[in-house]
């Protein structure tokens, strides 16, 4: 994440609606990713939803559209008039904004929803099952993606309920932000399944997609990992199939994105010393991660990369790198 600025000179955060010192109103333009202050005369209105979820993105003025380009891909939401709904409307709204940053970032193409049929949706349902609302029709909701629609179940944003999914699962790492960025890597893989050539080098580093998918889960969440999945994938959870491999990759390739650009401008990694050689990017993130973590545990607070990068998911990163960078592998 970049550092941002108030007119006024204040620095400012991504998620802030109004600067503290002028109080000027603050808005983030998702075209040139930057936070500005709200003029009388400005080009930018802010969204529909800026009063009631704080989504402090703009949308231009000759946008028919009212709601700003993270806030109109949601398709559907939790019922408003039961548990606290309302809040978890917010968190996953402000957390799916976070996610598309990153992929603003690296230029990937976030598709309107009403550019037709000729563009993949890329749609989001927020839903709650009999768990979490006894009110609901529907016994069980899983996160997951379908055909460029996200469901993410609302109770993943409570801690509480994400924290005892995370313990029963046996996962060593559970976030809200984790799963935006893993359904949305499911989203990316129908783009470079269309590229008959992507496809067949995807197939070499990742297995063969082909393979039954259900039938793989079936048998993953019956028996677990394979036992030497620490030395070929970054998560227990990637061994499943080569698309829930592809998936845990680019969602990690997300993370070690925006969390070096925020450790750059913050002065505490060197990126220019990277350049364009993915090796020292990633020796750079491996460093720095280690430091992460000391710093967690130092504050008693459980390591936020709980992950070794192995000389086999370092190529699957290299391969996401190089389809993200310039389209070829």
């Amino acid at each position: 994440m970049k550092r941002f600025y108030c007119r006024c000179g204040n620095e400012v955060f991504f998620e802030n609606i109004f600067c503290n010192v002028c109080f000027g109103i603050l808005g983030f333009i998702p075209e040139q990713q930057t936070v500005i202050k709200l003029e009388k005369f400005s080009p930018y209105r802010v969204c529909a939803h800026r009063s009631n979820l704080n989504c402090n993105w703009l949308v231009r003025n000759t946008d028919a559209n009212s709601q700003c380009l993270a806030c109109r891909l949601t398709r559907t939401i939790p019922n408003l008039g039961v548990n606290n709904n309302l809040q978890r409307w917010a968190r996953l709204e402000a957390t799916k904004r976070r996610a598309f940053y990153m992929l603003l970032r690296l230029q990937l193409a976030i598709p309107d929803r009403f550019f037709g049929e000729l563009v993949s949706p890329l749609l989001f349902d927020f839903l709650e099952d009999r768990r979490s609302n006894r009110l609901s029709k529907l016994d069980m909701v899983y996160t997951g993606h379908a055909g460029g629609v996200i469901t993410i179940n609302a109770a993943e944003a409570d801690d509480s309920y994400r924290s005892a999914a995370q313990h029963k699962m046996k996962e060593a790492y559970r976030t809200l932000l984790g799963h935006f960025r893993h359904e949305m890597g499911h989203y990316y893989w129908m783009q470079l399944a269309a590229e008959n050539q992507t496809l067949g080098a995807f197939r070499q580093i990742f297995g063969d997609d082909r393979q039954d998918y259900q039938a793989a889960l079936k048998y993953f969440y019956r028996h677990g990992a394979r036992s030497d999945w620490q030395n070929h994938f970054i998560s227990a959870y990637a061994s499943a199939h080569p698309l829930e491999d592809w998936a845990e990759c680019w969602a990690h390739y997300l993370h070690i994105c925006e969390t070096l650009e925020t450790a750059c401008t913050f002065d505490l990694v060197n990126l220019e010393m990277a350049g364009d050689d993915f090796t020292e990017w990633l020796c750079i993130w491996k460093r720095f991660s280690v430091v992460l973590n000391a710093l967690n545990r130092s504050m008693g607070v459980g390591d936020p990369y709980p992950f070794v990068i192995n000389a086999t998911v370092e190529s699957k990163l290299r391969f996401i790198e190089r389809w993200v960078k310039t389209g070829r592998v």
